[in-house]
């Protein structure tokens, strides 16, 4: 249904799903190991220690999201309007990414992989001396680097001839769809993971969530009020749907401002609410730590 005849999609795009081998097959390997792993790691602490049921449900409501965003008829319909093409990047960027990582995937997704391929897993991901090491965790962890990374990538693929590659090339807009959601988790890791010496503290989180909101709001902005057109790659796809591509383009511009942008700065709250109510706490100590491996 997602290649159907633009003029079929509008009589019937509810019924716009599609079926990607690849999507599926790799959302169905995540949520298989996550699973594996969860229960092999309550079996050694209890059901609910190490790892939360709440923390389970987030991730699992993130791959529903991921499925919404890339099989969904949001898909579908990004092609013909802008602004449903802004909301599957929103969801990919501000709901997908932000849910995986509060469900802790990196310890319980080694927990998940065959008992032999564990350790060798596990020593890769351990942290390394000399040069080497140190680049690893600053491409990895440094919050300034991710930001500055997180920042270009949602800027450079919002440029016109980028933006309009993608729309017209298949691969193209995979790689796009892929940098967004893998930037997205990066960034949010950084705010959401447990580990004691990666968790930021809630001043630095505060400002790294609230200078984002910023400059995704000044983007949302830019594109509402554009006086022309910045994509006529979608000039005769959205008047079949009463909207001039203007129009389509700044409701595109209104859903990154408005939605988008708020999640950022509703984070950004919660983080200093919970900082207010906890002086003496942490931020690190009151989130459960998984079990590190320990082998089979």
């Amino acid at each position: 249904m997602a290649h159907v005849g633009r003029w079929q999609i509008e009589d019937s795009w509810w019924l716009a799903w599609h079926f990607d081998a690849s999507v599926a097959f790799n959302l169905f390997v995540l949520s298989a190991l996550y699973v594996a792993g969860v229960v092999r790691l309550w079996r050694r602490t209890g059901i609910g220690q190490a790892i939360t049921g709440w923390q389970v449900t987030t991730f699992g409501a993130g791959i529903l999201a991921l499925a919404i965003a890339l099989l969904s008829p949001l898909d579908a319909l990004g092609n013909e309007l802008s602004w449903v093409h802004m909301t599957q990047h929103m969801v990919l960027m501000v709901v997908a990414a932000p849910l995986i990582m509060a469900g802790v995937p990196g310890r319980i997704l080694l927990w998940g992989m065959p008992t032999g391929m564990r350790p060798f897993v596990s020593r890769c991901l351990r942290p390394r001396t000399g040069p080497l090491g140190r680049g690893l965790r600053f491409v990895a962890w440094n919050p300034i680097w991710i930001w500055s990374l997180h920042a270009v990538v949602l800027w450079g693929w919002h440029l016109p001839r980028l933006y309009q590659s993608a729309l017209q090339s298949p691969p193209v807009h995979d790689l796009e769809h892929l940098m967004f959601f893998v930037v997205a988790c990066l960034f949010w890791r950084v705010v959401l993971d447990v580990r004691t010496h990666a968790a930021l503290h809630p001043t630095v989180g505060v400002l790294y969530l609230f200078t984002t909101s910023l400059h995704c709001m000044l983007l949302g902005v830019l594109m509402a009020l554009a006086p022309r057109l910045w994509y006529p790659v979608y000039q005769g796809r959205t008047e079949p749907w009463g909207l001039a591509p203007l129009e389509d383009q700044q409701i595109a511009g209104l859903i990154m401002w408005m939605p988008g942008c708020l999640v950022y700065a509703v984070v950004a709250a919660l983080l200093f609410g919970r900082w207010l109510s906890q002086p003496q706490q942490r931020p690190s100590k009151a989130i459960r730590r998984p079990a590190p491996y320990a082998g089979p």
